[in-house]
């Protein structure tokens, strides 16, 4: 730190932590290996302390708790209701969801979440059961924080009812310039050449996946349209390519018609949510 601090020019968080990216990134697997492995020894010695701690009866996330009081406290602002903590099964997905990832071949959240689903079902009680217990020692938490945040004046269910009220205006908001859009007569964006090749093979996809949901069926598409060779997707490519050039013609059209009013910079529409992975 103390080196970094030098070439950086300043104490700061974010002039040192800035820096310190920069080199560690140009650093070689070798230069890398001795803190890597440090670093795991480390965390196989926390995971055992963790283990010893809970078996003693202690409660995890209780000291970070106990210290964020005080602060929310000293800041004069009124308590926050409390989240509701994960349950097991999201712990786990939560720490493997990196491997988990690089299994399905997608970061879709339907991809990851199916396999997650079918290795949680298979995995033993043993194998669940840190996380059962972490997951009872944290709804332990939040109750007594909830009986807190009530106790205090909270009213509970209020957070989730502003973000149902946020989302539902966003939602409006959309659905009005999409209305707006038709009605001015605005050309609507071509697909992809993706998007083509994902209609056209949407019921083998929906076959395959078990599943009609859009994350699902987009995060089957993509894959095997990665692994598509140049020639397989040219024709769809090629049907892209001729819509998008009679979409610029239709919008120049009617950009005219309007004086040169309005472009499409705010068609933003993602088609059911699915798009190439």
């Amino acid at each position: 730190r103390e080196q970094l601090t030098k070439e950086s020019g300043s104490a700061g968080v974010g002039g040192v932590g800035k820096l310190a990216g920069q080199k560690w990134k140009a650093m070689s697997d070798a230069a890398k290996k001795p803190y890597e492995t440090k670093g795991k020894d480390l965390s196989k010695l926390y995971a055992q302390k963790m283990a010893d701690f809970v078996a003693a009866g202690g409660v995890t996330g209780k000291r970070h708790a106990e210290k964020a009081e005080p602060k929310q406290a000293n800041s004069g602002e009124k308590a926050e209701e409390p989240k509701r903590p994960q349950n097991p099964y999201w712990l786990w997905l939560s720490e493997n969801r990196e491997q988990l990832t690089k299994e399905s071949g997608s970061a879709g959240v339907g991809a990851v979440g199916k396999l997650a689903g079918q290795k949680w079902k298979a995995m033993s009680d043993v194998a669940k059961k840190p996380y059962e217990t972490k997951g009872k020692d944290l709804s332990k938490l939040y109750a007594q924080k909830m009986a807190d945040f009530v106790a205090a004046g909270g009213v509970t269910g209020k957070r989730h009812a502003e973000k149902a009220e946020a989302k539902q205006a966003n939602s409006g908001t959309k659905k009005a310039k999409k209305e707006a859009r038709a009605a001015s007569g605005q050309p609507k964006k071509p697909p992809t050449g993706f998007w083509l090749y994902l209609c056209e093979n949407r019921e083998a996809f929906e076959k395959e996946a078990g599943s009609k949901k859009p994350p699902v069926i987009s995060g089957i598409a993509g894959k095997k349209w990665k692994s598509m060779s140049d020639a397989h997707k040219k024709p769809f490519e090629d049907q892209a390519a001729k819509a998008k050039a009679e979409y610029q013609t239709a919008m120049e059209e009617w950009k005219n018609n309007r004086g040169g009013e309005g472009d499409d910079k705010d068609e933003d529409e993602e088609e059911d949510g699915e798009e190439e992975q």
